[in-house]
């Protein structure tokens, strides 16, 4: 088996690669750590170190484009406990998002899906994965600007319903605002309103599973039924200048959606959604460009902390502008079970990068066609459909 490069320490063999110790990491031999990896992944899936981008390298890439700042980034999967406590104990609270830092902070919104309650009292449930994660690392994701979190997931119960108003305080305290959860089903249908430039966006939550849906008293997540989507989404449409709507649905290491999230998708869209960010999954799904929206089914992990060697990672960074909506998507590299990972994504790039967003586009049928590969990232242009133009322009003459 061949073990893929990953610096100058690599020495290729005539069957095999022999690894010896990689000075970038402290002089520290990661052999068996790479050939529990393979156990998992081909070889074509490791990409080499040089298309890792590092904190520094990422910000003299997005510092040379000199470009507008972007309205909206959104990331997937967060959950800041399991075997990722020991990464973060001995680097620092805010080891996770250091080496995606400078992306994140090319945007006001940053949005993220966080699993595992913020919970010290709430104890865990017994259940196959349940987590329970250190209150006090909520300001971990505000300090990377990750300050809208989506709670409407599996997870949200972990600890129990009691583990859902630890987890609202614990945000609250470190300024971050939930979404699709909330102390009962009337707050938990409420949107997040955020102003960026002369646009004012609104974000929208839901998970499907009633186990954890809030009730009239009770604290838990929004649940997503069609009739509760359309009266969310017109309502907000009238408030706001765009519509984006997240979702945590779909079966883990799927590739494909299901022609029921696909239904859900589309009919956001038809009611007033602009965009559609979905997770769960773990690994990448196809996109869709539906009546000019774009719909990402699954954007996969972000910063997770189990080992999760197939995991997969896509950053959506949306720009809205009054006629367009330029989309650009970052392929990330989440497998933890690498060295060079360890809980802490990074950006790919080079061959890497664009091997993986052509692989994007070849899985989403013709609306693969428009995705451009721009350098180290994906690249869609869609004109904004004059069909959403909210109540609130058409009343200011926008």
């Amino acid at each position: 088996m061949r073990i893929p490069e990953l610096s100058n320490a690599w020495v290729k063999g005539e069957d095999n690669v022999e690894l010896r110790p990689i000075t970038s990491l402290g002089n520290v031999d990661h052999t068996s750590e790479m050939r529990v990896l393979l156990k998992y992944v081909s070889p074509d899936e490791i990409p080499s170190s040089e298309d890792l981008f590092s904190g520094d390298s990422l910000k003299t890439y997005l510092d040379g484009l000199d470009e507008a700042r972007y309205s909206l980034i959104a990331v997937g999967d967060i959950m800041l406990g399991g075997r990722g406590k020991k990464a973060i104990r001995e680097h620092g609270r805010n080891y996770p998002f250091a080496a995606i830092l400078p992306l994140l902070q090319r945007a006001p919104i940053v949005m993220g899906n966080l699993e595992g309650p913020l919970a010290r009292t709430a104890q865990p449930e017994q259940r196959r994965y349940s987590y329970r994660v250190n209150p006090e690392l909520a300001s971990c994701l505000t300090s990377a600007g990750i300050r809208v979190v989506t709670l409407a997931n599996n997870h949200l119960l972990d600890c129990g319903r009691a583990g859902v108003l630890e987890t609202l305080q614990a945000l609250a305290l470190a300024g971050a605002k939930p979404l699709g959860a909330a102390a009962n089903e009337r707050a938990a249908h409420l949107p997040v309103i955020e102003e960026v430039g002369q646009l004012r966006i609104g974000l929208l939550g839901y998970y499907w599973n009633r186990r954890c849906a809030a009730t009239a008293d009770l604290p838990g997540s929004a649940l997503d039924t069609p009739a509760v989507l359309e009266s969310d989404i017109r309502a907000l449409r009238k408030q706001v200048d765009r519509v984006v709507v997240t979702f945590h649905w779909g079966v883990p290491y799927e590739r494909d959606p299901s022609p029921e999230d696909r239904a859900k998708a589309r009919l956001a869209v038809d009611c007033g959604a602009d965009a559609v960010v979905g997770h769960h999954p773990h690994i990448i799904q196809p996109f869709e460009i539906y009546r000019g929206c774009p719909i990402f089914y699954s954007v996969g992990n972000f910063a997770f902390g189990s080992g999760n060697s197939r995991a997969e990672g896509l950053l959506v960074a949306f720009r809205f502008e009054n006629q367009k909506t330029t989309v650009h998507l970052y392929p990330v590299y989440v497998k933890n079970r690498d060295p060079r990972v360890t809980f802490q994504p990074k950006v790919l790039k080079g061959n890497t990068a664009r091997r993986e967003l052509s692989r994007l586009a070849g899985i989403s049928s013709s609306s693969g066609r428009a995705l451009k590969l721009d350098d180290t990232r994906g690249v869609l242009e869609l004109p904004w459909p004059a069909e959403h133009h909210s109540e609130r322009q058409r009343s200011s003459g926008a």
